[in-house]
């Protein structure tokens, strides 16, 4: 399994995932496409490896029934053990609950991975129990303090409201994923394909990503069939402020990534607006006209972003 140094052939030169409490997800990690991949199907994951997603999500939860629990963990070391280059970001999702949660660690804390999911989220508690055991298990086995991130699922009414409280538990933090599915049971409401009622939840979180400068990821859109669909629904994500989309099937990664990677246009029009700007601040204005528009510096900061991101993902 590849370092952080060597993420993915679409990471190539990035540079490695700082240890520090200054991490910068969005200027340092690509995660526009993340496929979950249940951990005690070995196949799945081989699969999932060459489908080329930005990150594979190894799944411990949901996704594995309750009496594969201990042959998933044991799976997911050998997993982790070997070596498949290229090799996307890695992510585990891990069960909630202190009756599997030291275990689920302990088999997902390996330099290989990028950080832990935890699911369920809704409590500050929750959050710092979660880091302090990350780092008893970092200090163990000898690994980098901090080296484990955590993205934190919010699938309920809870986890919504209390959203400032958990995304300040732990330097950890490193995103925040929506988990639709869930939270519409929470709420007792349906999943439509418009996706209007997930609207306030959606804004939330990503209000609250950007406020504390982490890494936004949208929930799945459960029916693989509907590629129009899944490119609407990922196209609102996108315009709500969203860096990348979760996959519950490899079919669904090249869409994503159509939403989510900046065009070649897109890209000619930030160059052109970074340069502009950066001109315009060398004589001494702060805000001038490019073909008709006025860029100001959160425009061109926004541009300039853009782009480091697009080299990111060479």
């Amino acid at each position: 399994m590849a370092n952080f140094s060597s993420i993915s052939a679409k990471q190539k030169g990035a540079t490695a995932i700082p240890d520090s409490a200054h991490f910068d997800p969005l200027k340092e990690v690509v995660l526009g496409s993340l496929l979950f991949v249940p951990g005690d199907q070995t196949d799945k994951i081989d699969k999932a490896w060459r489908m080329g997603p930005d990150c594979v999500i190894l799944d411990l939860e949901d996704g594995v029934a309750q009496s594969q629990k201990g042959v998933a963990r044991q799976n997911l070391q050998r997993i982790l053990a070997q070596t498949r280059p290229p090799a996307p970001a890695v992510l585990v999702r891990i069960n909630p609950g202190a009756s599997q949660l030291r275990e689920d660690i302990e088999a997902a804390a390996h330099p290989g991975v990028l950080g832990i999911v935890l699911p369920k989220c809704d409590s500050r508690k929750e959050v710092v129990k979660v880091a302090r055991a990350l780092g008893e298990v970092e200090r163990r086995k000898g690994m980098p303090d901090r080296a484990l991130k955590l993205f934190l699922l919010i699938e309920s009414a809870g986890g919504l409201m209390e959203l400032p409280s958990i995304t300040g538990g732990s330097a950890r933090v490193a995103g925040l994923i929506f988990g639709a599915e869930d939270w519409c049971l929470d709420m007792g409401i349906a999943r439509t394909g418009c996706g209007e009622e997930l609207a306030i939840a959606r804004w939330s979180i990503a209000i609250c990503a950007h406020a504390r400068g982490l890494i936004a990821i949208d929930t799945v859109y459960t029916d693989f069939e509907d590629e129009e669909g899944l490119r609407r629904d990922a196209e609102t994500a996108k315009r709500m402020g969203f860096s990348g989309k979760l996959a519950i099937h490899p079919k669904q990664i090249e869409v994503i990534h159509s939403i989510f990677a900046p065009g070649e246009k897109e890209l000619a029009e930030a160059e052109l607006l970074v340069a502009a700007f950066d001109r315009a601040l060398a004589q001494g204005k702060g805000a001038i006209a490019v073909n008709g528009k006025m860029v100001d510096r959160p425009i061109a900061e926004r541009a300039r972003l853009l782009l480091l991101r697009a080299n990111r993902s060479k």
